[in-house]
């Protein structure tokens, strides 16, 4: 393994157990997440790396080398506060614990490489990924502004991408949801032709969910995710009521148009009922925006650090990450996640969540090659199904 020369491997696993370890025993919720943002700030600050905190939210960016930063690696620091049988609990259940522990292991050994670094390597740990909006908040700090390449890492379910492979990027669908009211007057259950019943409005606008036309090759789906109306009095016809609408598309084009065919839904239904229909769209993440060079590049990286035989094609999920507010604010950059193979079960987000630990090692030595070496000549390394294109000049 080509990485190993950076720091041995019994080095990098103890490095790696150490801060896991912490990481997975102190686990904090979106935005609170100050006391897991100090510990890595000072573990990297010791080691020599400066670092910037962030002013006004939890997290911080690390920088080692010379230079203003080209290469960024993106780390989220949030658990998922979780219903235990200790009651709700903050845990580490979709493995930002084992993202964290990768890149501040990779960005210690970039810093032990001393003038043999060329260039300068940021890491953004941020907080609130599980939100759908920290990368957003960050972002707007101007953190990622003149940044070539950005990568994310991720471990993934046993069933998707199982140990110990690695696929060199990560096509994240869309998301939004939208809270609804619906406001009219009540009645008497004995007449039901003096006013709307919210009830009936609500299912109306369901129903008018699936036939929302979008392309029908791009995923998309759009679905009722809660509903209430009425009271405990029986006879009373709820005139209003409150429901919610979960959107999802791998495009955001497709996204755009299931957004415009609620709002068209919600229009005709309130003007056929006679009921006044309003609509609070929320948390909106954008779908993936992948750099063909920085996928090329993670592809390149596992070939050369672990093999090619350890690769696979782009990952597709109908899930979503926040790390793609980077490049929609800044659209010149070159990001891509890396999907690790890392025999999660029984799944992500489940509160008994484990994996493989080598995984991390693994990972880490992928990140570091991607890291010094960008760029490389991609001849040869693409995986089943995705063509990488030669490197210009």
């Amino acid at each position: 393994m080509r990485s190993q020369r950076v720091s041995g491997g019994a080095i990098r696993r103890r490095r790696l157990a150490e801060i896991w370890t912490h990481l997975h025993s102190h686990p904090e919720p979106s935005m609170q997440e100050f006391a897991t943002a100090e510990y890595l700030a000072g573990l990297l600050e010791q080691a020599g790396l400066e670092v910037r905190r962030f002013d006004s939210l939890p997290g911080f960016t690390a920088d080692v080398g010379t230079g203003p930063p080209v290469i960024g690696l993106r780390a989220e620091m949030d658990a998922l506060v979780q219903n235990t049988a200790g009651g709700p609990t903050a845990v580490h259940s979709c493995g930002h614990d084992a993202n964290m522990a990768i890149v501040a292991t990779v960005m210690l050994e970039l810093g032990e490489l001393g003038d043999l670094l060329e260039g300068s390597v940021r890491a953004i740990f941020q907080p609130a990924e599980e939100l759908g909006n920290g990368a957003e908040h960050v972002a707007a700090l101007g953190v990622s502004d003149g940044l070539s390449y950005l990568f994310g890492v991720h471990l993934r379910p046993e069933e998707e991408l199982p140990a110990p492979y690695f696929a060199p990027s990560i096509s994240h669908g869309s998301c939004l949801f939208a809270a609804g009211t619906i406001t009219g007057s009540d009645h008497h259950g004995a007449r039901p032709h003096l006013g709307a019943n919210a009830v009936e409005v609500a299912l109306e606008i369901s129903e008018g969910l699936g036939r929302i036309r979008v392309d029908p090759q791009v995923p998309s789906s759009a679905k009722m995710t809660m509903l209430h109306a009425g009271g405990d009095n029986l006879n009373v016809i709820p005139g209003s009521g409150r429901f919610g609408v979960d959107l999802r598309a791998q495009t955001n084009e497709v996204m755009s148009a299931l957004r415009a065919g609620l709002e068209s839904v919600c229009a005709r239904v309130a003007a056929s009922t006679g009921t006044v229909i309003d609509l609070d769209f929320r948390d909106a993440v954008p779908a993936a925006m992948i750099g063909p060079r920085a996928e090329a590049a993670l592809a390149a990286a596992v070939a050369t650090e672990l093999g090619d035989d350890h690769l696979r094609p782009r990952i597709v999920t109908s899930g979503s990450d926040d790390f793609h507010f980077y490049t929609l604010r800044n659209p010149e950059i070159q990001a891509a996640m890396l999907a690790v193979g890392a025999n999660v079960q029984p799944g992500l987000h489940d509160p008994a969540m484990t994996f493989e630990a080598e995984s991390m090692e693994r990972a880490v030595g992928v990140l570091l090659e991607a890291c010094l070496h960008p760029e490389p000549l991609l001849i040869g390394v693409a995986p089943v199904g995705m063509a990488l294109q030669e490197k210009p000049g």
